[in-house]
């Protein structure tokens, strides 16, 4: 730590043409005053201007008001609700990217007193690879932990811990990636949590490696938290981003994408213009986000280009004491800026040189600097190479600062004095924290490093500077050095935020000649390292290290010396490409197992992904099912790939067998495996099904639960049994499908940590068994939390699939339509568009334009013509299959806007369709939905073909006698429009309300008042027609309910009349109340009728 007078005057005894200590590229920090200056001869460089970037400075303060139109903005106005805003700032090394940023946040603050600017930075290193992930974005984070820690405003500082704490506690999730990715949040998480911490620590570990998106989302979610709770926009700085790794492009480019939750944060991201060619990764990162035509961003770009002469020349008189004499340095400067270029770090670098070798010095007789020779002998004076200029001053400084500085450009993080004092113990020399301390200020003092007040760490000055200390070691040292520091750094390595070191120790042992290290030993550091990667969500990072350990194998003849360390690392190594999509490297790997592994089980990997490999690259279900039975087969399980029902039988009979004819609930006792077999018998059972190979995938289930009765579970095991399932359900076992679903549920909960498969069966398991006898209304909260994980994770097409489903569930259930469906059912269909799934979001267009046509008025309601979806059109643009499949899926909700709004024709038309789809699918959801309509429209409009009601009623009939919550209206209200009675109807209402369906209720009121009407009962069929009209308003159906007021007069007079107001209170509950009983609680006035409809009463409800 430097003394509290850091910043103001240092005293330090100065001698003849020695340099003031270096604060950043572009300052040198004063440490005298002015006689003391001309006393001692010692060269200043300004630190309290920043020459010629008044301009950038300017559009820096702009754009942090809200925008380049700014000026015209009130002080009033809320910042939060500005543009986000984006910098990409760009420059040669050394022209002033970090002063001009610095400057900019130091202006800031002078102006802003009355309120905090948090600003946060972090720098990447150009040894990117010695680095762990995030590397910078971990430096930004730990500044971030630091500076909240003691902040002064405390109202400010708890209400960030407040809601950092509501989150985590809310998302558990987003607590564990947070603290594996990045250890140095921990004290800022542990300070916001509300629940015991310790707990969560224990569990942490239990989450596997976090996915990308998860990474992200969470990040994204910290930040906009604090960001939200500033009245300035938080400035976050990341510098040198063409050394970025790819893991924080991707991060960085999630965060540049995210205008809504980013509002308030203004991001500079500073490269090297000169390293960054179109190709760059960085390159592309930034012609994304110009692309993107959004009024909520600001994006500038902004280019540093060196100082002009002029500028040079009087930051040369400044730093000479002639600020009045400016045209006597002109000759000195010009000699300078032809030199540099007007660049202000090379510039600086020049005038130290010429005052090292005395070219420049200071007259102590007449109290100025001065030189004495010509431009040409000042020009050969100064070298050309900055970096030999800087290695010529390194050798100049006393020994241990040269060893401190040539040991700390080979470690990319910043180093705090303990680990330094570890890293510097060597050949018996021992120097203590104290020492240390002392050489790190000297070498500040010789402008080598200079302080971070935000880290409290030192760092190198510049790049070049670092640059220059790791030439400066003699090659017959520098491998002795890297070893030894390799050896430190390992055994610093003892917990989580001290894991960089291992990232680093085995960069330095790679970067060594084979003949110097320990191949075997390497190549296990290498293996831990990929495993710290992998939980850190970089699984490029790993498959890097994983194939360094295997060059250290290869590179010294090793290879299958140690059979078990190389089977184990190319085991790795396969499971880690193939699931990159790296199908070479993996395929390369697999070569290499089944050409030297001892026993067919060690080749068991190798042949799994082999045929994973195969199913990934080529797609071909029928090739692939016979390579996976025939590996299956390899391995003993003897499955036949045709059976016959013989076959089935016996498969059957062994398996009750193994369960020892207890139900399948007893699986839940078998311990938890990891075992390559199950991901071969998943992905085999699905090419079974895809392939309707139904006995096969049947047999397949069925010997694997033998398997898991003898060995244990596999994660993959409860999506098998899931398939088993799928396939009883298909048969019309409803109940043995149910029973699976509930076994494979609670099967789940032992995977819970790995939340695609979790989620993703979860999902299946609910749309394609457990509707059969649940509520759609009871599942559609856990479909929603299926879709949040996915979408975590970033499992897009599963994500998707969940949502697909909530929202079929939500309709189906009779929740409220309205404008806010409207809008999440949007969000999701850009999303499904973004990551290019355009099938998935035109389902949701048909959803959008289903609830459009029952809320807004339209000239045709039944038809799918509208903002939201154009069936003609949309579905013109598609091959057969899937024209096929939407055709299915969007006149399923158009045979159901017919049926409401009593559109024969297009009922018939829809039926037409819609007929000719087979009356099992095994998604259950979907298939009620369809199969519901048909039939009511069948018996509405008496369709030609007769057979196409009655299956419908056959399937609902058989799922009520089975006990389904969903089939029993829908079942009562297929038999009233079938045999039309007073008593049927009033079964099908009171089945309707009391499973809350309030669109049935309204259906079937308005079928019931239809048959009143034709037994001439008007005025009971008048009573029916008003309850439901206030049902379909009540489900915010507001077109249907206008056009019932247009067919019905009457029913004005009673809407604003006997009920007085449609808001009302009340605490009477109704047979209708409980279907509006949703995510938003609905107050509203009703007609209910007694169970024999021969009274009606008015009521309200809540």
């Amino acid at each position: 730590m430097p003394p509290n007078d850091y910043d103001d005057e240092f005293n330090v005894a100065g001698c003849h043409g020695t340099v003031a200590e270096q604060k950043d590229e572009a300052y040198y920090d004063d440490r005298s005053d002015a006689s003391d200056d001309m006393e001692k001869g010692r060269i200043k460089f300004p630190n309290n201007k920043l020459y010629g970037r008044e301009t950038e400075l300017e559009t820096l303060c702009n754009i942090y008001e809200g925008g380049p139109s700014s000026d015209n903005t009130s002080d009033t106005v809320d910042k939060t609700e500005q543009a986000a805003r984006v910098v990409f700032l760009s420059g040669y090394s050394g022209v002033g990217k970090s002063a001009l940023v610095k400057e900019f946040v130091k202006q800031l603050q002078m102006k802003n007193t009355s309120s905090s600017i948090l600003h946060f930075s972090g720098k990447y290193a150009e040894q990117s690879s010695a680095v762990a992930p995030f590397s910078a974005v971990s430096d930004l984070f730990a500044q971030m932990t630091h500076e909240l820690s003691r902040m002064k405003d405390d109202e400010l500082k708890s209400k960030i811990v407040d809601e950092i704490g509501s989150f985590l506690d809310s998302n558990t999730e987003s607590d564990r990636v947070l603290r594996g990715t990045f250890p140095v949040l921990a004290a800022l998480l542990d300070s916001s949590c509300l629940k015991d911490t310790k707990n969560k620590e224990e569990g942490g570990s239990e989450g596997g490696a976090p996915s990308m998106n998860a990474i992200r989302e969470s990040v994204q979610r910290l930040i906009s938290i604090i960001s939200g709770s500033l009245k300035r926009p938080l400035i976050l700085f990341l510098d040198d981003l063409q050394w970025a790794d790819a893991p924080s492009l991707d991060l960085l480019s999630f965060l540049l994408s995210s205008d809504a939750l980013m509002k308030n944060v203004m991001f500079i991201c500073a490269y090297r213009s000169n390293e960054v060619p179109s190709t760059h990764p960085f390159a592309k990162l930034m012609e994304s986000v110009k692309a993107k035509d959004d009024e909520m961003q600001v994006v500038e770009t902004m280019d540093l280009f060196s100082l002009s002469q002029e500028v040079i020349t009087q930051f040369i008189a400044d730093s000479i004491s002639k600020e009045e004499e400016v045209e006597q340095v002109a000759e000195l400067a010009d000699v300078v800026y032809q030199k540099t270029m007007g660049n202000i770090f090379c510039v600086m670098q020049a005038m130290e040189e010429l005052v090292r070798k005395n070219a420049l010095y200071y007259d102590m007789m007449s109290f100025e600097w001065r030189w004495a020779l010509s431009k040409i002998e000042l020009s050969t004076t100064i070298s050309d190479d900055v970096v030999e200029t800087i290695k010529g001053k390194i050798k100049e400084l006393p020994i241990e600062i040269q060893n401190l500085l040539i040991l700390m450009s080979y470690i990319p993080n910043t180093l705090e004095v303990p680990v330094l004092t570890s890293l510097m113990k060597r050949d018996d020399e021992v120097l203590d924290e104290g020492r240390i301390a002392d050489l790190l200020k000297e070498a500040s003092d010789e402008a080598m490093l200079m302080y971070s007040v935000e880290s409290e760490t030192y760092l190198f000055a510049h790049d070049r500077i670092r640059e220059a200390s790791r030439e400066s070691i003699a090659d017959e040292d520098k491998d002795n050095l890297l070893l030894h520091l390799s050896q430190v750094l390992q055994q610093l390595a003892t917990g989580p935020e001290m894991d960089w070191c291992l990232f680093v120790a085995v960069d330095l042992l790679n970067s060594l000649p084979s003949e110097k290290t320990n191949a075997n030993k390497l190549a296990r550091l290498n293996m831990r390292v990929a495993s710290l990667a992998m939980s850190r969500g970089t699984v490029e990072k790993q498959s890097e290290l994983l194939h360094e350990g295997l060059e250290c194998l290869k590179a010294t003849g090793e290879m299958w010396q140690d059979y078990n360390l190389t089977l184990s690392l190319l085991n790795a190594v396969i499971t880690c490409d193939r699931n990159l999509g790296h199908f070479d490297k993996a395929s390369a790997a697999i070569d290499d197992v089944l050409a030297n592994a001892a026993t067919l089980d060690d080749k068991f990997v190798a042949n799994v992904n082999q045929f994973l490999v195969k199913c990934d690259s080529s797609r071909d279900y029928g090739t692939a099912l016979e390579d996976g039975v025939g590996l299956m087969n390899l391995y003993g399980y003897n499955v036949p790939l045709k059976p016959t029902k013989a076959d089935e039988l016996k498969q059957d009979m062994k398996m009750k067998m193994a369960l020892k004819n207890r139900p399948y609930s007893c699986l839940n006792e078998r311990p938890v495996k990891e075992d390559p077999i199950f991901t071969l018998f998943a992905r085999v059972m699905e090419f079974a099904l895809f392939q309707s190979h139904d006995r096969l995938a049947t047999i397949l289930g069925k010997r694997l639960i033998r398997h898991v009765m003898e060995h244990g579970m596999g994660k993959e095991f409860p999506g098998c049994l899931s398939i088993l399932g799928a396939l009883a359900q298909k048969k019309g076992k409803v109940q043995a499908s149910t029973e699976i679903g509930n076994v494979t549920l609670m099967l789940l909960e032992k995977f819970k940590s790995d939340k695609i498969m979790y989620s993703r069966t979860k999902m299946i398991v609910i749309c394609g068994l457990m509707f059969q006898m649940m509520s759609f209304r009871s599942q559609a909260e856990n479909l929603l939390q299926c879709h949040k994980d996915l979408k975590f994770v970033g499992s897009i097409e599963n994500a998707l699939g969940s949502a697909l489903v909530y929202f079929g569930a939500y309709l189906a259930a009779g929740f409220p339509l309205g404008p806010l469906l409207e809008s999440k059912l949007y969000i999701v269909e850009e999303y499904g568009n973004r990551y290019g799934k355009g099938s998935f979001a035109v389902l949701f267009q048909v959803m959008r334009q289903f609830a459009i046509n029952l809320r807004q008025r339209s000239e045709n309601p039944t038809g799918f013509n509208g903002d939201a979806y154009k069936e003609e059109e949309v579905l013109g643009g598609m091959n057969d299959a899937l024209r096929g499949m939407t055709l299915r899926d969007s006149s399923a909700y158009r045979i159901q806007l017919a049926f409401i709004f009593d559109d024969k024709e297009c009922m018939t038309h829809s039926l037409d369709i819609l007929s000719i789809y087979p009356y099992t699918f095994h998604d259950v959801l979907r298939l009620h939905v369809r199969l519901c309509f048909m039939g009511l429209a069948a018996f509405a409009v008496k369709y030609k073909n007769k057979e196409v009601g009655e299956k419908c009623l056959d399937y609902f009939h058989k799922m009520t006698k089975a006990g389904s919550l969903n089939a029993k209206p829908v079942f009562l209200l297929m038999v009233a429009m079938k045999k039309p009675s007073e008593s049927a109807f009033e079964a099908a209402i009171d089945a309707a309300a009391e499973a809350s369906t309030i669109h049935l209720e309204a259906m079937a009121k308005e079928r019931y008042a239809f048959f009143l009407q034709q037994q001439n009962e008007e005025s009971r069929a008048n009573d029916c027609i008003a309850s439901s009209y206030f049902s379909y308003y009540d489900w915010g159906a507001h077109y249907k309910a206008l056009k019932m007021t247009q067919d019905y007069p009457f029913l004005k007079k009673a809407s604003r009349i006997k009920a007085k107001s449609l808001f009302s209170t009340s605490n009477t509950e109704t047979s209708s109340q409980s279907a509006s009983k949703s995510m938003t609680p609905i107050k509203r006035v009703s007609y209910v009728y007694n169970s024999t409809f021969k009274s009606s009463k008015k009521l309200e409800e809540t």
